[in-house]
């Protein structure tokens, strides 16, 4: 991941047409990444209030490796 600074100087080299253009680009994502998270919030309520135990953690990685043959144990 690029630093802060390090992003900021680059932004700095460019035209001001680009620099805004990667700015909007930016910014596109960051409201995408919301979006996004608020969806997964959104699906997490739906889930908790449907009644259903919560499946465990050591039972959801058997089920990966089951279906997908990935040893979970290792990550």
């Amino acid at each position: 991941m690029i630093a802060v600074s390090d992003a900021v100087t680059k932004l700095q080299a460019l035209s001001e047409e680009r620099a805004a253009r990667v700015v909007s680009l930016i910014e596109d994502l960051a409201d995408l990444e919301a979006r996004e998270d608020a969806e997964d919030l959104a699906a997490a309520k739906e889930a908790l209030a449907d009644g259903e135990a919560p499946i465990p953690w050591e039972e959801v990685k058997a089920r990966l490796d089951a279906v997908h043959g990935i040893d979970q144990a290792k990550g």
